[in-house]
């Protein structure tokens, strides 16, 4: 059982001499307040996800945690000091239910400095790792600890396998979650949480080490045929498909748009069509996670259920200098709402979406 939930890591230097712990916080980023360009509709009214404009980002750190162990279960990750108690800040989802539990799996020993990069919704969600894993390798990168294992919760899918091709991380440094739950390390070493931090889950740095890392040169001209205005379709996932793709599309070929599934490619071919776009028109999803590969000045167009709005690629649109509008579609029942919050279907007034077109001055 957890005798204590640290809070926040400044906890530690303040206890760093006692005997209780000797966590090491190694500040990365300053805090920093950012100020959001507004975004653009059709009505004269924003939607309430999109009038904070002024914000504060957390500082980011590096967390050492001697004999520190890493736990994933119950669809959450713990990090655990030497003396058994919850370090929350660098811990996801309900890490408390870890803690409280007698039915833990075995703890695999590693005698070596250990990166825990396991994160909720990581292992599966395109945009959870590239910005909830990946991007917290930067924070790595700016310190000069030696990393000798990194753990991930899986790396089974072929954009994680990719990605960690790019980082140049060999295949014998990794550990998985999946197949390890519960390790205890030398010196777990963990990077700090976006997603812990406010629930903005992006910031600026990010984006510039993703555009580091994936924006090179070889990927940019991944794909000979390079359309300057995409569709990113949604017709292959399980929720917030667009119900009348067939007519959206029909609308939009007349302009020039062409439709792209994302999950068919590589990372490169992605880069490479983002690179090139002058206007990405998609639903909300995670292949919006491409927008920090687009060119400052590129429209974004976003469409959204009225049930369900999220201004996270927004948010990523103002990092990267992106010009962003967004479009709420029209009410119906069995919109598949019924499963979760953020699952619904979208329907898209055809003649809405030639009137936020035209204000992109798209048309």
């Amino acid at each position: 059982m957890a005798r204590k939930i640290f809070k926040l890591t400044r906890d530690w230097e303040i206890i760093s001499s006692s005997l209780e712990s000797n966590i090491i916080h190694i500040k990365i980023y300053p805090e920093m307040p950012v100020n959001f360009l507004a975004s653009q509709t059709i009505t004269g009214k924003l939607h309430p996800s999109f009038k904070e404009k002024k914000i504060k980002l957390a500082e980011a750190f590096v967390a050492i945690v001697p004999a520190g162990r890493g736990c994933v279960k119950f669809g959450a990750t713990a990090v655990i000091s030497s003396d058994n108690k919850l370090v929350s800040d660098v811990s996801t989802g309900f890490a408390t239910v870890i803690m409280s539990s007698s039915q833990l799996p075995p703890i695999y020993y590693i005698n070596e400095n250990v990166a825990f990069l396991s994160a909720k919704w990581g292992e599966k969600n395109y945009f959870h790792w590239m910005f909830d894993v990946v991007a917290r390798i930067d924070l790595l990168r700016r310190t000069d600890i030696k990393i000798d294992k990194f753990i991930f919760s899986s790396c089974e899918k072929k954009f994680q396998k990719e990605s960690l091709e790019a980082l140049g991380i060999s295949q014998d440094k990794i550990i998985e979650s999946r197949l390890y739950p519960h390790i205890k390390a030398k010196q777990l070493i963990v990077p700090s949480l976006a997603a812990k931090q406010g629930g903005i889950w992006v910031n600026k740095w990010s984006c510039e080490f993703l555009r580091s890392l994936f924006l090179k040169p070889q990927n940019i001209h991944e794909v000979s045929h390079q359309p300057k205005r995409i569709y990113l379709s949604r017709k292959l996932a399980s929720w917030r498909r667009v119900v009348n793709e067939e007519e959206v599309m029909n609308l939009l070929e007349k302009f020039g748009f062409v439709s792209l599934t994302l999950e068919s490619m590589s990372i490169a071919e992605q880069v490479s069509y983002m690179a090139a776009a002058k206007v990405v028109i998609a639903p909300h999803g995670a292949g919006l996670t491409n927008l920090v590969f687009c060119s400052p000045g590129t429209k974004v167009i976003e469409f959204f259920s009225p049930k369900y709005v999220n201004s996270l690629y927004w948010r990523i649109s103002n990092f990267c200098s992106l010009s962003y509008y967004y479009l709420l579609g029209d009410s119906f029942d069995n919109d598949n709402l019924g499963k979760q919050l953020w699952m619904p279907d979208i329907i898209v007034n055809l003649k809405q979406l030639l009137k936020i077109m035209e204000l992109a001055k798209v048309i």
